[in-house]
């Protein structure tokens, strides 16, 4: 079983040994480090590139999202840096993503092929074996929270928070609605576990900080790590994920279509 995992730089040494690799893709190259564990074949792909010089709004999505598709990868299981808006999940602590809301305006978040459902974004399969994990390994995670997607690259104003806080949102981020959309695109199991590393603005006197955000990744990189390689033993591809079945409903809805598209490029 292959496992696609997406995060921010710093899972290199997920497992020992990894061995740097380039996928190119239509839409450009994506570097992906590649390694086992468990019997099953994992790679990680680091969102913001290998150095981790692009921003939010910089990312090529797209590319990212289809290399893991071209490694014959059909399930992925990301971590994405947030700020919380709910105080039930402070500084430090993890949450499963179970709905998103995205204001994005300035980016591309489609394929352009076809139309796929996407009324549950995350694979509850994924979401399960992530949850389990956490069990075994007595960590606390909220199971389902409410995401925000942002442009980026600045952060949001206290009304904008407030107003997020409102429609029922539990974290904001500049990431996770386009990397879940692509990869429901794609027919990618996809499920994420966020980490909060600051409180929103206007929730607090102290303002969002890079250096802050990263010392927070860095301070909880052992529980993360421990948790991404527990939940990678226990995910299982014995049946398809919602995410595949709405990939094959899309498919087949736009066969006719596809096909007068592939030919027409050959």
């Amino acid at each position: 079983m292959k496992i696609g995992i997406v995060g921010g730089t710093g899972f290199y040494d997920l497992v020992e040994g990894m061995k740097e690799i380039t996928v190119s893709t239509e839409y450009g190259d994506a570097v992906v480090f590649e390694g086992k564990h468990a019997g099953k074949e994992i790679y990680f792909l680091p969102r913001h590139g290998r150095n981790h010089d692009s921003l939010a709004h910089e990312i090529n999505y797209r590319a990212n999202m289809k290399a893991l598709k071209k490694l014959g990868i059909n399930h992925v299981i990301a971590m994405c840096a947030v700020g919380s808006l709910n105080p039930d999940i402070p500084v430090g602590a993890l949450a499963l993503l179970d709905q998103f809301m995205d204001v994005t305006t300035t980016r591309i978040k489609t394929y352009g092929q076809y139309s796929v459902e996407i009324t549950q974004p995350y694979c509850p399969d994924l979401n399960q074996s992530f949850l389990d994990a956490a069990k075994e390994l007595g960590l606390e995670i909220t199971p389902k929270a409410n995401y925000i997607c942002v442009d980026g690259p600045r952060y949001e104003t206290s009304l904008e928070i407030n107003v997020y806080k409102q429609w029922g949102m539990d974290v904001v981020g500049m990431t996770n609605a386009t990397e879940a959309i692509l990869a429901r695109e794609q027919g990618l199991a996809y499920a994420v576990v966020t980490i909060s590393t600051d409180l929103a603005a206007g929730t607090t006197d102290v303002p969002p900080d890079l250096d802050t955000h990263k010392n927070v990744v860095k301070d909880n990189h052992q529980k993360i790590r421990d948790l991404f390689l527990k939940t990678i033993e226990l995910v299982s591809d014995e049946k398809p994920s919602i995410a595949h079945e709405a990939y094959e409903r899309a498919l087949a809805a736009r066969k006719e279509k596809l096909e007068k598209m592939a030919a027409a490029k050959a």
